[in-house]
């Protein structure tokens, strides 16, 4: 569903700062399509909002940031079109965001969608017969017209009006960057960043904490998920899972997590790590996260009386650090 009387030169572009979305954008402007860039971003960064805004600002149209809520973590949790490789639910997540698209383009006016999707390039999401099912069940059946591959895809409704001129589209396929690397020396787009690695989701250690969190734990919130980028992870029990930081900037961000259902260990005149109690605490978790953090000090910097800052729902105390915790005893553990 589009709004009661759409402005037929106006649409929403998806842009997520990368070469295709700019492409994508850059080939509707020139036909003088009046477009707003939106970005959805997601709890996991996937990608990088400043990117797609520094984009929207060289082609000079408004820009706009949908946070996803934690709407989309049922989407995550519960695919109907399953996953890919890893905790990928591609279709549905594809099926989402278009949705968040279609509301804006209601908000706005705007009569049609463009994305920089290219036929073939995702083995589960961009091929012919997903492309059909995210339209279909988005609601924007002939509304999304994907400038890079549109010649090698049959005519949406803008195009067939004559309110995109399909001529001066092109028909891109497969996975080659080559093409919209030409193209873009040719509209003269030559500030783009180099292709990065996609979806976190994707990634099997990333996965791996996604399958292990929705395994362990019934509510999720967009904070836990966040968590899920920082630190090396343990699962100590099924009801407790400790976060250790891999450098200072994540010792710092696990700080920003600390709420009265998560505890921090912070190393007292040594340079060690934070660990973050997730769950459960108990006397041994807090023992646990203590001989991680040990673990993980070098043995040089560790004092020979060495002790924690331990913090909880406002109250604090100091607790000495039990000997380091032996590799082959927590590597069962890891998430």
């Amino acid at each position: 569903m589009v709004a009661p009387n759409p402005n037929p030169r106006r649409a929403v572009a998806l842009l997520s700062g990368g070469l295709d979305s700019t492409l994508a954008a850059k080939l509707i402007l020139t036909q003088g399509i009046e477009l707003v860039g939106l970005y959805l971003s997601a709890p996991w960064g996937c990608c990088d909002v400043s990117k797609a805004s520094h984009a929207a600002r060289a082609l000079g149209i408004e820009f706009r940031v949908e946070k996803l809520t934690e709407e989309y973590i049922t989407v995550i949790r519960s695919p109907k079109y399953g996953y890919g490789s890893s905790m990928n639910p591609c279709v549905d997540c594809r099926i989402y965001m278009f949705g968040k698209a279609r509301e804006l383009m209601v908000a706005w006016g705007a009569s049609f969608m463009v994305t920089g999707e290219v036929l073939g390039q995702r083995p589960m999401s961009q091929m012919s017969r997903a492309l059909a099912i995210i339209e279909r069940d988005a609601g924007l059946q002939r509304r999304v017209v994907r400038p890079l591959s549109a010649l090698a895809m049959d005519p949406t409704i803008p195009e067939e009006t004559g309110v995109v001129d399909r001529s001066k589209l092109y028909g891109i396929t497969g996975r080659s960057r080559k093409p919209q690397m030409a193209l873009a020396q040719e509209l003269g787009i030559l500030d783009y960043p180099t292709p990065a690695g996609g979806c976190l989701l994707t990634d099997e250690e990333f996965g791996n904490r996604v399958r292990d969190l929705f395994d362990h734990q019934v509510k999720v919130g967009l904070d836990d998920m966040e968590l899920l980028r920082l630190g090396r992870q343990f699962r100590l029990t099924p009801a407790t899972k400790v976060i250790i930081g891999r450098n200072e900037g994540e010792n710092r961000t696990l700080e920003q997590y600390l709420t009265d259902d998560r505890a921090l260990l912070v190393p007292v005149e040594f340079p060690g790590p934070s660990a973050m109690i997730v769950g459960t605490v108990t006397d041994e978790a807090k023992q646990l996260a203590g001989q991680l953090i040990a673990h993980y000090t070098k043995p040089e910097k560790l004092p020979a009386a060495a002790a924690v800052t331990y913090r909880q729902a406002g109250a604090t105390e100091t607790l000495s650090l039990a000997p380091a915790l032996a590799a082959a005893a927590f590597e069962p553990m890891r998430v």
